[in-house]
């Protein structure tokens, strides 16, 4: 049985350089070669991504590859999703769940280990999976529909107030930690915790926080550029980047963000 094993952060042997999607597909069509001196990092929410992708069903063979190219080139898996992972470096006492985790690895085994024939999956099961994956996805295009009905009105608020040149001057630091407090503090409700946000070190999501400023301020003042579902997991997908660690993507539109920005360039990694 192809087992895709759990194998949990606790040291770093080698630096670690936290994956894009991206990078898994790069690997397994061969236009990316793992590097030997550092470990590659799959998280949570990347996993996640690719297990709610439905190229699991039209391009099973290859989707199979994808999952060949993480089992054969990666290190130690982050198995907590995002908001577990920051809680939980933010205090040694914060039980995070990995058991989501685990069973998309459990269903990332049975899928590489099916013998597929020219046709791939049967026309049945291929609808079947193409059905789940849209559901697994509604929490994110409904989040990225929201961020646009929302931008809507800022844009119009700018536009009315200060205009654009003013508000890119403007230091968006606090609103932001704001904006990101509410959404862990909604998280941790449902789990019944509660952030000490006095004790709280920024500093270890820096990338998040620089990224998130540039991000919102394009949206805010780019006419028609709307906030995508896969913009969700890219973005949040930094919340596992400390500043000990390197970043990899493959997508212009997060490089040039992470570059464009003296704070934090240093995090790409190349």
């Amino acid at each position: 049985m192809a087992k895709v094993r759990l194998r949990k952060v606790y040291g770093k042997v080698k630096p670690h350089v936290i994956c894009d999607t991206n990078v898994w597909y790069s690997i397994a069509s061969s236009t990316y070669s793992k590097p030997e001196d550092v470990l590659l990092i799959p998280t949570a929410f990347s996993l996640e991504e690719l297990a709610t992708s439905t190229m699991m069903a039209h391009h099973t063979k290859y989707y199979q590859d994808v999952l060949k190219a993480i089992y054969n080139n990666c290190g130690p898996i982050i198995p907590e999703n995002p908001f577990d992972f920051v809680l939980m470096n933010n205090d040694s006492r914060y039980d995070a769940n990995e058991q989501p985790t685990k069973q998309i690895l459990k269903g990332f085994s049975s899928i590489m280990e099916l013998q597929l024939g020219e046709e791939g999956v049967d026309e049945d099961l291929r609808s079947e999976i193409i059905e789940d994956c849209k559901d697994s996805r509604r929490p994110s295009s409904e989040f990225a529909a929201l961020g646009n009905d929302e931008l809507l009105t800022i844009r119009k608020s700018i536009n009315t107030g200060i205009g654009q040149k003013e508000h890119l001057k403007k230091d968006p630091t606090l609103i932001n930690r704001e904006f990101v407090k509410y959404m862990f503090d909604v998280y941790a409700s449902n789990k019944k915790y509660t952030i000490d946000w006095g004790k709280f070190d920024w500093s270890k999501i820096e990338l998040f926080m620089v990224v998130t400023e540039v991000f919102f301020k394009k949206l805010e003042t780019t006419k028609n550029m709307k906030i995508d579902q896969n913009d969700i997991v890219d973005w949040f997908n930094l919340l596992y980047v400390t500043p000990e660690d390197k970043y990899l993507t493959f997508e212009k539109k997060w490089r040039k963000y992470i570059l464009d920005d003296g704070r934090i360039k240093h995090y790409l990694y190349f």
